[in-house]
């Protein structure tokens, strides 16, 4: 189903996933940003997981930052957290001042 919360995606459920999986000879799905609390996170009985590298989202979500290792032979997901690094006293998402002025102008 349509996410009205987000205005955009869709919704779907464990037995979507499963289809999916059987119809494509798959074993799991790994998908990406979308903010994870943790960082990351493993659904619909470990066949969908989600990992989101951005900590601290647009430095106001708090959130955790992570990536996945595989590791032969066993190919097991092994999940890896990270928190934001400090940085200058600068306003959340001022970098983008300068674009939206440019493109004000067009």
């Amino acid at each position: 189903s349509f996410n009205v919360d987000r205005g955009g995606g869709l919704l779907f459920g464990p037995d979507v996933t499963k289809s999916f999986l059987k119809l494509n000879g798959l074993e799991l799905i790994i998908r990406s940003h979308q903010v994870r609390e943790d960082g990351y996170s493993v659904e619909h009985d470990g066949k969908l997981l989600t990992v989101f590298s951005a900590p601290n989202y647009c430095d106001t979500m708090g959130n955790k930052g992570a990536f996945i290792r595989f590791t032969a032979p066993s190919h097991v997901p092994e999940f890896v957290q990270f928190d934001a690094n400090p940085h200058p006293n600068v306003p959340p998402m001022a970098h983008m001042r300068a674009f939206h002025q440019i493109r004000a102008k067009l």
